[in-house]
């Protein structure tokens, strides 16, 4: 156990990748816990990132004028760039929103405690969950093929075609099969987010099991409202 303990002093050893083994490796969540204050921001925030790029490409992907383009199109650069700049912003405002809200409702809840930072540090560990999310959605939203007639040249050209082509390109997207599953995908991550996320909240408000699910829950279920909506 000591050479364990100079093994973590270690700065040779520590790569990005070693917070995320600790915990995993913890035994019960006190552990958990010193985990994620030992090694601070760096790594909630390399969790950030990881589900900002994932969400950034399946935005691209699932873009209905870029469906129709062929995803490699004169400009694609930029519209890739503005659509990771778009999904990071959807991440960091849902990640701010509800772990900060859990925190809130559980701080006035609790005897001890208002508001714990640490609820962030964890929310930037447990976010990574939606990152595979959105990389297999990214893989199912590829499969959509443009329906016959869909043509963003052609509705550029007639000017009476542009309203048709929107809301058949936004059809032939947000109403297919595909899109249906990506977003029973979302709803599982937050039901999983929440479900993982109550113990820790117990732990760190010294809270009973049920105000943990009072705090947890009525968050939890707007975020699989709105996986069903976005």
């Amino acid at each position: 156990m000591g050479r364990n303990a100079n093994d973590d002093r270690r700065p040779s050893n520590w790569t990005v990748i070693r917070p995320w083994r600790k915990l995993v490796q913890s035994n019960d969540i006190d552990g958990m816990i010193r985990v994620v204050r030992r090694y601070g921001w760096l790594p909630a925030l390399f969790g950030l990132a990881l589900h900002s790029l994932a969400r950034g490409a399946f935005e691209y992907l699932s873009e209905p004028f870029i469906i129709v383009e062929g995803y490699v199109f004169p400009g694609w650069p930029a519209a890739l760039v503005v659509n990771v700049l778009f999904g990071s912003f959807v991440v960091i405002f849902s990640w701010f929103c509800y772990f900060g809200l859990v925190g809130v409702i559980a701080g006035f809840l609790s005897d001890e405690e208002d508001m714990v930072a640490d609820m962030f540090k964890f929310g930037g560990y447990l976010t990574v969950l939606f990152a595979p999310v959105f990389l297999v959605g990214s893989v199912v939203i590829a499969t959509i093929s443009v329906p016959d007639g869909v043509s963003a040249d052609a509705a550029a050209q007639n000017g009476d075609g542009t309203v048709e082509f929107a809301t058949t390109a936004y059809s032939f997207v947000y109403d297919s099969t595909q899109m249906h599953a990506v977003r029973i995908l979302k709803a599982t991550a937050w039901v999983v987010t929440g479900f993982l996320l109550l113990p820790v909240v117990q732990h760190l408000y010294d809270i009973d099991e049920k105000r943990s699910v009072v705090s947890v829950l009525p968050v939890t279920l707007v975020g699989v409202i709105t996986a069903f909506l976005l």
